[in-house]
């Protein structure tokens, strides 16, 4: 039989891609023929399926009828050892009712019963980025390299309107959402849009985000224009999503999982930051401009209204990130 290793996605969009590097990693160390099945929350599973270290992903349900479900599956399988990403309950318990013998994660909370090789991070952990928290789960070498993440976005149909408009314009991507709310979201995208149209008239804007986010995307078409912006708000999948943030020569956005994603596709990026600290989750890539106050001290968790992160947001002006974007354009 193969060796099989399980591995526990993080459940959140930002957070899984911020994994990738120590999945990588994972796959390098394990011998030859490891296979590296994951369990995923439907939201990340299809992150996870245009990973090149992932042999399988096997996608969890919610619900107590679906925990135990997946202990049972899981104990079929007869896996030997498993790394839990998620600082959850449910994500120690699971492998633990699976009977799977090495379980290693961090040791908090009522995990500790159910733990048998626990991960403490000290304070030096204080100042290292999130990514490398996931490195120490998988016992990969602290300095690897953040930016090899194994991400490779799969080829997808994408939709009509970007096929026939982003044919002749130099296309840049907006992702004004964030799952945290307004405490993480930037107001200042069609004002910056229209700064960068001035210098050069040939752009084309999307405007990215969920079919939730749709009135946020659509405000933002209509305060650029329609001839000069196109909002694709839930009009892609994850995979789509991730081949237009591919395709596009630059990404704005916030500290987001868009953000994550258009970085580990190897896009150009400018983000801007509140309060959330870009030491600890800022993007991975090699080619990420971040801006952010000065004097902000950054925060790993914020209130959804903070209105303290909504005034430093607030400070970054549009004239500020419309000369960053030009500079990576070279415009």
């Amino acid at each position: 039989m193969e060796n099989e290793i399980l591995i526990i996605s993080p459940n959140w969009l930002g957070d899984a891609v911020m994994a990738m590097p120590a999945v990588k990693q994972l796959e390098l160390a394990s011998p030859a023929g490891t296979r590296l099945v994951i369990m995923a929350k439907k939201a990340v599973a299809g992150l996870w399926r245009m990973h090149s270290s992932i042999s399988e992903v096997i996608e969890l349900q919610g619900g107590n009828k679906a925990t135990f479900a997946m202990a049972r599956t899981l104990r079929e399988r007869k896996f030997k050892e498993v790394y839990i990403f998620p600082n959850s309950f449910r994500s120690a318990l699971i492998p633990f009712l699976a009977r799977i013998k090495r379980r290693r994660g961090t040791v908090m909370h009522a995990r500790a019963l159910m733990i048998n090789d626990g991960v403490r991070f000290d304070k030096s952990f204080d100042d290292k980025h999130q990514a490398i928290e996931y490195l120490k789960i998988v016992n990969a070498p602290l300095d690897s390299d953040l930016s090899n993440t194994g991400f490779v976005p799969e080829a997808a149909e994408l939709p009509q309107e970007f096929v026939v408009q982003s044919t002749a314009n130099t296309c840049i991507a907006i992702i004004p959402g964030a799952a945290r709310g307004d405490s993480k979201r930037w107001p200042f995208y069609a004002e910056t849009a229209k700064l960068m149209l001035a210098k050069n008239p040939s752009l084309k804007f999307f405007v990215c985000g969920s079919p939730n986010e749709a009135p946020l995307c659509e405000q933002v078409v209509k305060d650029i224009g329609a001839d000069f912006a196109t909002s694709l708000a839930g009009k892609t999948n994850l995979s789509q999503f991730a081949t237009v943030l591919r395709k596009v020569s630059l990404v704005l956005c916030n500290d987001s999982g868009g953000m994550h994603l258009a970085s580990a596709s190897g896009t150009p990026v400018v983000a801007m930051y509140g309060l959330t600290s870009p030491v600890k989750t800022g993007p991975l890539g090699n080619n990420a401009v971040v801006i952010q106050p000065e004097g902000v001290k950054g925060a790993r968790a914020i209130s959804r209204n903070s209105e303290e992160a909504i005034a430093a947001l607030r400070s970054i002006s549009a004239e500020q990130v419309s000369e960053a974007a030009l500079k990576v354009l070279g415009i």
